[in-house]
């Protein structure tokens, strides 16, 4: 029992993290089941790792005071349903548990990650995770099993269900940050070439917004850490590897005309179909140009071309005119001729949202509405995180997570002003790196905070900078 004792504190985090792409490899082939085996490991993580550190910690208050912030707020949430009028308790709830996910599991995190040899274990998890997530888009795509990201020619995901496809975006950047990282620390020039090429390769075949411009970020990021630590350090400058990723981002630019992300952009353009409302306007000698909204719409005729129009760009998605009615829908885009905004689905959602919260009270501002009231399929629930958290959990919800999150920058601050020296590592950099490209892909890209497969990484690289900017001291 004692070799078995010493043998899981070693391997533990490893495990945890490394096993998360065949947890998503799993929920791939069971996509049409109502629940996946998946999906219930992940939530008896949720609740494994707390109920850990209950029983082991030497210090419990302050992850008391956290897990009670949680779960007064979850509270107040599932009450205020209840005020108002529950469409589905256990949909919105078990929504709800996914939020929280993220919160739960780096606090304890925080708590667990206590000595060097965890955190190495959680870096080599995020490594080993890079691997496996690799070898299963090429098990994919060799045995012809695998999802396009956006459509036939627009790119490739592998193992990954469709409304999955901005969350794996957000994986592959926050894993290849690492696999970067590994790339800039090592001596072998081999590994020095193949990593970021593998990358490099990975993310122009994906076709996303995030892992194209996530490539740009990350190279350019460890060429600035490089040109850093030589000037510090005055120690000669890794000339090779700064050639390899300023050469890996001029390829990039090159091929770009020739890569899904390209032909995705090629198709949006083509369907923005620019300056067909003016058009049709000014075949009536009607010059809407400088006419302000309200005009626009006092205009019966300006305002029968705007409705046809609308009913073209937004038809698709019907509800959300049949729903809160043309006028409604008129005023809240200002009338605008913007195509581009017009048929942008994220923009849609978050417009869908922004009308259903016109209409709650204040206590509801406060904590959110349910999530139900978007509807149950995920048609109309949003892809862009911190608006989703602030319609979904008001003002009180959105603002803990920003208080909980500024706990962890003030501390790298905090950190850069003791020991800026001290702290110019390239795990150090990986890990800040992570964290403000998750934060960013959370607005841009979505899915981080809402989806456990994703935001588990959030939280161990939270957990991970907890552990280096105070190891010494005790939770």
């Amino acid at each position: 029992m004692e070799k078995i004792r010493i043998w899981w504190k070693s391997h533990w985090l490893w495990l945890l993290i490394a096993f998360q792409p065949v947890l998503d490899a799993v929920a791939y082939f069971n996509q049409n089941s109502v629940a996946t085996v998946s999906g219930y490991i992940r939530l008896a993580l949720m609740l494994a790792l707390p109920l850990w550190v209950l029983f082991t910690a030497k210090r419990k208050k302050g992850f008391l005071l956290a897990m009670a912030a949680v779960a007064v707020f979850a509270l107040l949430h599932v009450l205020n349903g209840f005020r108002v009028g529950y469409l589905s308790p256990y949909f919105d709830i078990a929504y709800l548990a996914k939020v929280v996910q993220a919160p739960v599991m780096a606090v304890s995190f925080v708590y667990l990650i206590r000595d060097e040899q965890t955190a190495r274990q959680g870096i080599r998890g995020l490594l080993t995770a890079a691997a496996l997530v690799g070898l299963f888009v090429v098990l994919a795509y060799v045995t012809g099993t695998g999802n396009v990201t956006y459509g036939e020619g627009l790119g490739y995901s592998g193992w990954v269900i469709d409304n999955n496809r901005t969350a794996n975006s957000i994986i592959l950047v926050t894993l290849s940050v690492f696999c970067a990282m590994a790339a800039v620390k090592t001596d072998n020039k081999l590994v020095t070439v193949l990593i970021p090429v593998l990358i490099t390769a990975c993310f122009l075949t994906n076709g996303t917004k995030a892992c194209y411009f996530g490539l740009f970020a990350i190279f350019a990021a460890f060429v600035g850490f490089l040109c850093m630590e030589s000037l510090v350090f005055r120690q000669k400058l890794r000339w090779f590897t700064v050639a390899v990723l300023v050469l890996l981002m001029i390829f990039a630019v090159v091929i770009y005309p020739y890569t899904p992300r390209c032909r995705v952009n090629q198709v949006l353009a083509r369907d923005a179909r620019v300056g067909e409302i003016e058009a049709t306007l000014l075949a009536k000698g009607i010059d809407i140009t400088h006419m302000s909204p309200e005009e626009r719409y006092a205009d019966p005729e300006v305002r029968a071309v705007f409705e046809h129009y609308y009913w073209q760009y937004m038809g698709w998605l019907p509800d959300i005119i049949d729903r809160f009615g043309m006028e409604r829908v008129l005023k809240h885009y200002k009338m605008s001729t913007d195509v581009a905004k017009l048929i942008d689905t994220r923009v849609i959602k978050i417009s869908y949202s922004s009308l259903i919260w016109e209409e709650q009270d204040p206590l509801t501002h406060l904590v959110g509405f349910e999530v139900s009231q978007v509807g149950f399929d995920g048609t109309y629930d949003m892809e862009n995180d911190w608006p989703a958290v602030f319609f979904y959990y008001g003002y009180l919800g959105l603002g803990l997570y920003a208080v909980f999150l500024l706990f962890f920058l003030i501390r790298v601050v905090r950190k850069l002003r003791r020991d800026f020296k001290g702290s110019l590592t390239a795990e150090n950099v990986a890990l800040l790196l992570c964290l403000v490209l998750q934060l960013g892909l959370a607005q841009f890209s979505g899915a981080l905070v809402r989806r456990p497969n994703v935001s588990i990484y959030l939280a161990l690289v939270l957990g991970l900078i907890w552990y280096r900017t105070g190891k010494e001291e005790e939770a």
